[in-house]
């Protein structure tokens, strides 16, 4: 807490809890109450209804258990070696978590083969190929805190480097992996873009149900049963991550990051890297040059009509400049209130922690079921706003803001106090002491934070397909709608789109990995 700051921090969170408040917490309490005032609760005892939530649950389940499975040996490279393209290696896995969901099936659907289409398979490949490069970070950073004497004490006991793994530094990661393992839970739980695109009518989660149920069928009553079934699932799920957060935390006796990184000294220590950064390069990789081969080939030739009807079709045009615009917003907006709340919490006292849980709660409801919750609030007399062209951009800020917050909060929570103290003594009011020194030093972090914004707007696929018009149309949208068309060329066209929306998050990530450079100098 800042008291320099503390008069001033009250007014931080009129603005971001007014907007929570209309955006998310209404339609959520709506969401409940028109789903216990109808009939159909009898929908969660049909075998429809059993199938979709037992398929929802195992498929997540085994997802979760090989993204750990492969996130395990990249952590442990990354954490333990130092060699060249390490950083590279970091970054490339990571890329993947930041593409748009739909360009993600659209990958695999070209790069599998046809009998994996619209199977439990193509949807679990996908979730691993999604979720891998977060396992990895979380991983990653527990394992840095584990001290190297540990390992070197067990070599000096003669223990192989596999025994040191199983008794030392697997019984110290339990937690992180527990923690990760909740985290890839949730998202494969709540997975719509992956599922809608790779799984079909034949394999439903409950969050293509819900859209299937209130966008297809016209059953709003049935949509928000299901949502308020998958609301109390991932509530529970959070309620667990947060207890498990905070035994954690007060376990830990240090939070240092030492340095593990060394040179490999052994044929299979180069040996076991080389294999580890080649896999997960081609891994990575792949599915990508997938996407932009399949842009280029029409009718089994290559063909560029696809990359020039992009800039031609008007159709195609309009959603490149409806995402742009969104983009834009997003990111005006997101950045201003995630930066007001992460102030508000590090400035002000302490009951403000109320909006950390506040803006979780976008995370803990679905993306879908936001824009379910949009639909049936905000359509119907006196406040019929779902027609206004700015409720999708809300919806992508509701998305966006949680990320801005923590990016920005742990900056904010580390700055030193010995530099306000000095200006302060050189007479600096509040505003130039925030303006020479927070946001000096938490510049990077905004402009990380605005950039994943970007990202998160141009990319999302969710909230969207519930609240999309005719004028409205974004290139997610617009690749589920051409790739749900026959013909090669709109195939074509909807993997061209793709292919720009891998470049635009390729150029974030390398944004990023600069801009964490320039942090460390500061």
């Amino acid at each position: 807490m800042i008291v320099a700051y503390r008069h001033s921090s009250k007014w931080l969170t009129v603005v971001p809890v007014i907007a929570i408040l209309v955006f998310v917490v209404a339609p959520v309490l709506n969401i409940f109450s028109m789903a216990i005032q109808f009939d159909s609760l009898a929908i969660l005892a049909t075998p429809t209804t059993r199938n979709v939530v037992w398929f929802t649950t195992w498929q997540a389940v085994v997802s979760t258990v090989l993204v750990l499975l492969f996130a395990i040996p990249i952590a442990a490279v990354t954490t333990n070696f130092k060699f060249t393209g390490r950083k590279m290696l970091i970054s490339l896995v990571t890329l993947p978590f930041i593409l748009p969901t739909v360009v993600v099936g659209a990958a695999f659907l070209e790069l599998l083969p046809s009998t994996m289409h619209r199977s439990a398979v193509a949807i679990i490949v996908a979730h691993c190929y999604f979720n891998v490069g977060l396992a990895v970070r979380i991983i990653a950073s527990r394992w840095q805190q584990i001290h190297p004497q540990l390992d070197d004490a067990a070599r000096t006991l003669g223990a192989s480097t596999l025994q040191t793994f199983l008794t030392v530094t697997l019984p110290l990661l339990r937690k992180s992996l527990i923690s990760a393992g909740l985290v890839v839970f949730l998202l494969c739980f709540t997975s719509y873009g992956v599922v809608r695109i790779l799984g079909g009518p034949a394999r439903s989660t409950i969050e293509t149900e819900i859209y299937f149920r209130a966008m297809q069928l016209g059953d709003v009553s049935g949509a928000l049963v299901l949502s308020v079934l998958q609301l109390v699932v991932v509530g529970s799920l959070v309620f667990v991550m947060a207890h498990f957060t905070r035994a954690k935390v007060n376990q830990q006796f240090t939070q240092t990051v030492l340095s593990r990184n060394q040179s490999p000294r052994t044929l299979s220590q180069r040996m076991f890297i080389a294999t580890v950064a080649l896999t997960s390069t081609v891994a990575v990789i792949a599915p990508l040059i997938s996407v932009l081969r399949r842009s280029i080939v029409v009718s089994e030739r290559v063909n560029f009509s696809a990359w020039q009807s992009i800039f031609s079709d008007s159709e195609i045009l309009a959603s490149l400049m409806t995402s742009l615009k969104y983009a834009i917003i997003t990111i005006i907006f997101s950045t201003i209130i995630g930066l007001s709340i992460a102030c508000a919490v590090n400035y002000g006292s302490p009951r403000y922690q109320f909006l950390n849980l506040l803006t979780a709660l976008p995370v803990v409801i679905s993306a879908v079921s936001i824009g379910l919750g949009i639909i049936v609030t905000f359509d119907v007399s006196p406040i019929d706003w779902r027609g206004a062209w700015l409720i999708m951009p809300i919806a992508h800020c509701l998305v966006a803001v949680p990320v801005v917050v923590r990016i920005v909060s742990p900056v904010l929570r580390d700055l030193p106090n010995g530099l306000r103290d000095a200006s302060q003594t050189l007479g600096a009011t509040n505003w130039q002491l925030w303006r020479t020194i927070d946001l000096r030093i938490i510049t990077p972090a905004l402009i990380t934070a605005a950039a994943i914004a970007c990202a998160i707007s141009l990319g999302e696929f969710g909230a969207s397909s519930l609240l999309i018009r005719r004028d409205n149309q974004t290139l997610p949208l617009t690749i589920s709608r051409l790739m749900a068309r026959p013909g090669d060329l709109l195939q074509a066209q909807a993997y061209a789109i793709a292919t720009l929306m891998i470049v635009v998050c390729i150029a974030i990530i390398v944004a990023i990995d600069h801009l964490g450079k320039t942090e460390r100098r500061i």
